[in-house]
């Protein structure tokens, strides 16, 4: 891949599109990509992520065994952020993350994430309404899920 197509694949994360071509480009230049074939694992349940990864194309699933045999997971697709909320919380990671497809991604090491957010204004704020919709969409999800009982 060439530095152009992951600047172009970083303008079509919601995240990043509010960012200036200078800064998509340093972005993409301190960024690491990552390849992951389909059912390679990312992270393991409890682990203390290192970085941030920002899926360019593919599908991750991240799932959780229950003691009972139940598990229960769901999909991330293209343009989808994930490691953020385990980073920023300095917790670790509440399932596993795996690749469902091929994926291709960048990895943002942890010093590089803290440093966008101290450093560029616009993205700490793309960040936190990315954060309020995932926290939206999520609590939707839990009511519905709980009148359905």
């Amino acid at each position: 891949m060439t530095l152009e197509s992951d600047i172009s694949h970083l303008k079509s994360i919601p995240l990043f599109r509010s960012l200036p071509a200078s800064r998509l480009k340093l972005l993409a230049l301190m960024g690491e990509r990552r390849q992951f074939p389909a059912g390679s694992v990312i992270t393991e349940e409890g682990q203390r992520p290192q970085e941030v990864y920002c899926v360019l194309e593919g599908e991750l699933e991240i799932s959780h065994a229950h003691a009972d045999s139940h598990q229960r997971s769901f999909r991330l697709a293209t343009g989808s952020i994930v490691g953020d909320v385990a980073l920023l919380c300095n917790e670790a990671s509440v399932g596993r993350i795996s690749a469902k497809t091929d994926v291709s991604m960048l990895r943002l090491p942890r010093e590089l994430f803290f440093e966008l957010l101290d450093s560029i204004p616009e993205f700490a704020v793309a960040l936190s309404r990315d954060l309020a919709s995932r926290l939206y969409r999520l609590a939707g999800a839990v009511l519905r899920d709980e009148k359905k009982q």
